[in-house]
């Protein structure tokens, strides 16, 4: 630990006598900007990390004035050896965070249609450029907000060796497809030219990373569209169900277990009805939200299968195109509409926008998928059909045990996890 501490110190020492000329006045030794854009049902949400200088620089005197140039707020100035230090005032960004954060947000222009958006400050920190957290990911940047404003023990800090983050909330009538973006910044240090800068803009259901290089005065345009959020859920969608394997099965059972291809299709649709209700109503959160909810959603999930394959092995088969077993059916597509809902959670925020393009979008990918698997399965089963009445018996018997197995294996491991939590006494 005392070996860190000397090299990092060490380091320090390194910046600050890279930045000590009078000539340079503030040096942008870390000259990497990050921009995290999150869009909500209100606006934007945006998390962003730049090097301190670049917002103070220009708030400070002249290099030549006497005896030294006034500092720029929230710093002094103190000449050492001959050579000028600009420091931050920490004891004046702790009385006066936001103030400190306007700073910086005055910089920062988010325009919708021409339109300057106004911003709200939401949270800012102070990082020593050693010491920053991690701000490659959302998550992380989420993270370097919590704790204090400034969570380290130097006495003080150059300016140069800091970063700022900020928080900033950009609210707008409806959801925003695209914007554009600018800093108005420009305090004339050497380098700022290769400022490299890293956007990323979080449309619903993807993320696209653009990097941009300089100050970025002129205005850089975030393009999204409708289309793009329809595109990017029927695709997750698809992509869900087929790597979902417990649904998968359903519907490989589901299949195999139909009469004709009549009533595999109204059975098809009163599964689709069913799933569709509880994805939303699951989503939006009008289910229960108690720890024990999603393993209970899940056994069941487990047991729908179960049951799907059981069918296929009955004799009398045909009594599964009874109005009966369309009623069931229906009621297991709202079981598996709630799984699917979980999924969704973490593509989709409640608030985001587009919600309801969204929301049906990934609905109509998950059907796409099913369709997919029913058609494969449909074609399958015919083609052995042809071959003989003894080689479907044997698919059947091929895709319901192996099928009933592996259920079965998901229902006690689920159900334990689900007992555990409903009766932690008796699990112990």
């Amino acid at each position: 630990m005392a070996r860190m501490t000397v090299i990092r110190r060490l380091l320090l020492a390194l910046l600050l006598f890279a930045s000590a000329s009078v000539e340079a006045h503030f040096n942008l030794d870390l000259n990497i900007r990050t921009i995290h854009v999150v869009h909500t049902s209100q606006g934007l949400d945006v998390y962003m990390r730049l090097p301190t200088p670049i917002f103070l620089a220009g708030l400070a005197g002249k290099a030549d004035e006497v005896p030294i140039p006034k500092p720029a707020p929230f710093t002094y100035n103190r000449v050492e050896s001959g050579i000028l230090l600009h420091y931050l005032d920490l004891d004046a960004i702790r009385e006066a965070p936001l103030e400190f954060a306007s700073l910086a947000e005055a910089g920062q222009e988010f325009s919708v249609d021409g339109k300057v958006l106004g911003a709200e400050i939401v949270d800012v920190g102070l990082h020593h450029a050693l010491e920053q957290p991690p701000f490659s990911s959302l998550e992380e940047a989420r993270r370097a907000f919590e704790g204090e404003l400034f969570p380290y023990d130097y006495p003080e800090i150059h300016v140069g060796a800091s970063v700022t983050d900020l928080l900033l909330r950009y609210r707008h009538d409806t959801p925003i497809d695209t914007y554009t973006y600018r800093s108005t910044f420009n305090p004339g240090l050497e380098g700022q030219e290769n400022t490299a800068n890293l956007v990323l803009d979080y449309f619903p259901g993807n993320v696209r990373v653009h990097r941009l290089t300089g100050l970025l005065n002129k205005p850089v345009q975030i393009r999204n569209s409708d289309w793009a959020a329809v595109s990017t859920f029927v695709r997750q969608g698809v992509v869900h169900i087929l790597i979902g394997l417990d649904h998968v099965l359903f519907v490989l059972c589901l299949t195999a277990g139909a009469a004709g291809l009549v009533g595999l299709l109204w059975r098809v649709t009163g599964f689709t009805l069913g799933h569709t209700v509880t994805l939303i109503l699951g989503f939006l959160g009008f289910v229960p939200s108690g720890e024990w909810f999603i393993p209970a959603v899940e056994t069941a999930i487990a047991l729908t299968i179960i049951y799907a394959a059981v069918i296929i092995l009955l004799s009398g088969r045909r009594a599964s195109d009874s109005v009966v077993s369309y009623a069931v059916t229906t009621g297991i597509g709202l079981v598996h509409g709630l799984g699917f809902s979980f999924v969704l959670h973490e593509l989709l925020l409640p608030g985001g926008a587009h919600l309801w393009k969204s929301l049906i979008s990934f609905n109509v990918g998950v059907e796409i998928g099913q369709v997919l698997i029913v058609a494969a399965v449909w074609a399958v089963l015919l083609g052995v059909a042809r071959i003989s009445r003894t080689a479907l018996v044997a698919v059947h018997w091929a895709v319901a045990l192996p099928c009933i197995a592996l259920a079965s294996f998901w229902t006690l491991e689920r159900g334990l996890m689900l007992a555990e939590i409903l009766f932690p006494p008796w699990a112990s």
